[in-house]
């Protein structure tokens, strides 16, 4: 990974001391009129609020940021070192080195919503927790995982913090080192959680395109007031692996096919979702869980066997998402983007997930053909295992749901929880199944004998043993001592 001022676009210099337009009056020209507008109420704010004539790092902090301290804080350090020095309305006075001017705000703006692509923005927002430097430290990886999740969700408002999720990312990424390379930080993240920072940076640009409407006392439009939404506390049940944080880990790791919202949605809804990130996030978290995600099994209230797991989860045709939880404090998570089955085969497409959530987060393995459930088919493996190396397989579970052996390890397996992530008529229809076979087998139960099926059953022969002789007069075939007499 390149220096990322190297990539960004042609009027961001890729080196302090490099020239941006001089004129103040170009740039304001070049730049989108919202953001004119923005610079100008964030100018004023400035000046009202603290009595200095630019843009202070309170007012980024408190309108762009949203009071999120350790983004605003890195974000507003990194663009002033980055832009300021090229502006000709840099302040000489010392007093004012943390002010921001016009100028500056503006190209480093452009800068920001130039930054497309998943792996660019990524890079950025390394390069502002590492303070431009070729390596970063364990706890500017953590502010940078925590600023991402807080701006996303609110995490002081959820009913227990979640530092040991976050944690697990730090853990994962760093290695066991102190310090990483922003290369390698880069390469680990786009591999386990390309979508780490996405809703960090939607955040920043939403605030640059529509902040000039949403800042109160700047328009004739009312303030609005919604913001990251309050997260509900999620039940007792799903406390652990449902957890908000962990929820919005996965919306950065998984496949959308696991997290896309439901079809039948109301404009009204698409509108607000376009218009404000956080729609997403407060539509997908809904008493700890995804509001399209439903809940198949809990082994906790359906029971913690393999029959009762396949009488929950089979016939479900649409993708799920398994969660594991083993001793030791071990998490782990399997995708399956297509319905489970019992084979002697490997079986899943090409998203089809393994995942360990905690102590450390990353994907063990992922691919076609890494699924294998069988309890019927006679002289194969039993049980369900994960992965494409027969000889070391990424996640193996016994027949009984006893152990979770990861890496050939074992581990005792406390619970499992399996949620569908597919559309309403995906459950319907899996429910409608389950009804049809139980009408079938009440029908195979009313099935009844006739005389001649009756005198060759079993049955037949067990009551005359137990000294119960019926009468033969029932049967349409004469009884053998009627038959006599009459001769």
């Amino acid at each position: 990974m390149g220096n990322v001022a190297s990539d960004l676009p042609q009027e961001t210099p890729a080196k302090k001391g490099l020239q941006l337009p001089a004129d103040n009056h170009t740039s304001c020209h070049d730049s989108p009129e919202f953001l004119v507008k923005l610079a100008k109420i964030l100018v004023v704010k400035s000046l009202a609020e603290d009595n200095l004539d630019g843009i202070t790092e309170n007012v980024f902090l408190k309108y762009v940021c949203k009071d999120n301290q350790p983004l605003g804080k890195r974000l507003f350090h990194y663009l002033m070192t980055r832009w300021q020095e090229s502006s000709e309305v840099e302040s000489e006075n010392d007093d004012l080195q943390g002010l921001m001017s016009k100028a500056a705000f503006l190209s480093s703006a452009n800068c920001l919503l130039g930054l497309l692509s998943d792996s660019r923005q990524l890079e950025f927002y390394i390069k502002v927790f590492a303070d431009d430097k070729e390596k970063i430290e364990r706890k500017d990886v953590y502010e940078l995982v925590f600023a991402a999740y807080q701006i996303s969700t609110v995490a002081h408002h959820t009913c227990c913090l979640p530092d040991d999720i976050l944690m697990a990312v730090v853990n994962s990424a760093m290695h066991g080192k102190e310090s990483v390379s922003t290369k390698y930080l880069h390469s680990w993240v786009s591999q386990h959680c390309p979508r780490l920072v996405m809703w960090l940076h939607r955040c920043i640009t939403h605030m640059l395109t529509v902040g000039h409407r949403t800042i109160p006392d700047n328009t004739d439009e009312g303030e609005d007031v919604r913001d990251t939404p309050v997260l509900d506390c999620p039940s007792k049940t799903s406390c652990v692996t449902l957890h908000p944080a962990l929820i919005w880990l996965l919306t950065g790791t998984l496949p959308t096919i696991y997290t896309k919202q439901q079809k039948n949605q109301d404009l009204s809804s698409s509108n607000n979702l376009l218009l404000d990130p956080h729609v997403f996030i407060n539509k997908m978290i809904s008493a700890g869980s995804p509001t399209h995600w439903i809940l198949l099994y809990n082994s906790e209230n359906d029971g913690l066997s393999i029959n009762r797991f396949q009488y929950h989860v089979f016939g479900y045709r649409s993708p799920t998402m398994m969660f594991i939880t083993a001793e030791g404090g071990n998490l782990f998570c399997l995708a399956c983007d297509i319905d489970w089955r019992d084979s002697k085969h490997f079986w899943g497409g090409e998203n089809c997930l393994c995942m360990q959530l905690t102590p450390e987060y990353k994907i063990i393995e992922s691919g076609a053909k890494i699924m294998y459930f069988n309890i019927s088919s006679r002289g194969f493996p039993t049980g369900i295992q994960v992965g494409k190396d027969s000889t070391n397989r990424a996640l193996t579970l016994d027949l009984n749901l006893t152990l979770v052996t990861y890496r050939m390890i074992p581990y005792k397996l406390q619970s499992i929880e399996v949620w569908g992530c597919g559309t309403c008529e995906a459950k319907e229809a899996q429910t409608e199944l389950k009804k049809r076979e139980i009408r079938d087998v009440e029908n195979r139960r009313k099935v009844k004998l006739n005389s001649s099926d009756w005198l060759d059953n079993p049955d037949r022969y067990l009551i005359e043993l137990a000294g119960t002789r019926l009468s033969y007069a029932q049967y349409d075939t004469p009884a053998p001592g009627n038959s006599s007499k009459n001769s």
